[in-house]
């Protein structure tokens, strides 16, 4: 049935770091929690994994920094619907205050990373600060999601026959991070829509 797929699988299964690099250059997440949880239980090297994740996110933010760098802060009062946003001017407000903290919390907040990359072009943070900040930022959403992991995968080999299958631990893999991602994804929303 799914025939015309059989090249595609074979070089995901030939090359999966290739398509980790291509996947979070263009899906982040969506791409990063299957190959964290396919690394914890040795299907994929963990340092691999993590080091294309690292080098992927860092390049992607770079290319929206980039862009942010490109238009002035004028550009930003021309976004339509912008004003009626609380969440963005909220984040604008917030960002020309603390930007540093913002950008590494941004990490955690499904939907605002991208934004944030863009203000922090935008509102002209120095580079270096960016980059560090940034880069800290990645690092400590990795290792919480490797903790994460790593927490659901011995959970559920410790609980045996009750756990048969391994796709059963991803599933919570992903129930946990993603309730965790939204559990604090509104409570800083609520706080930086103030």
């Amino acid at each position: 049935m799914f025939d015309f797929l059989q090249p595609l699988i074979t070089l995901l299964q030939a090359y999966p770091l290739l398509f980790i690099f291509f996947g979070m250059l263009f899906a982040g997440e969506v791409v990063l929690l299957p190959a964290v949880f396919l690394a914890v239980t040795g299907r994929l090297d963990l340092a691999a994994v993590l080091s294309v994740a690292i080098l992927a996110t860092v390049l992607s933010d770079l290319a929206w920094y980039g862009l942010g760098r490109l238009f002035p802060a004028a550009a930003l009062e021309r976004i339509p619907g912008r004003q009626s946003n609380r969440v963005v001017c909220g984040m604008e407000r917030l960002f020309s205050r603390k930007g540093a903290q913002i950008l590494f919390l941004s990490k955690f907040v499904y939907g605002t990373r991208t934004m944030v990359q863009v203000l922090a072009g935008v509102h002209d943070m120095a580079f270096r600060t960016y980059m560090v900040v940034n880069f800290l930022g990645v690092i400590a959403l990795l290792s919480a999601l490797v903790a994460i992991a790593y927490s659901v995968v011995g959970s559920t080999r410790q609980l045996g026959d009750f756990v048969a299958d391994l796709e059963i631990a991803f599933f919570l893999f992903v129930v946990i991070a993603v309730s965790a991602n939204f559990m604090v994804s509104r409570m800083l929303r609520k706080k930086w829509s103030r």
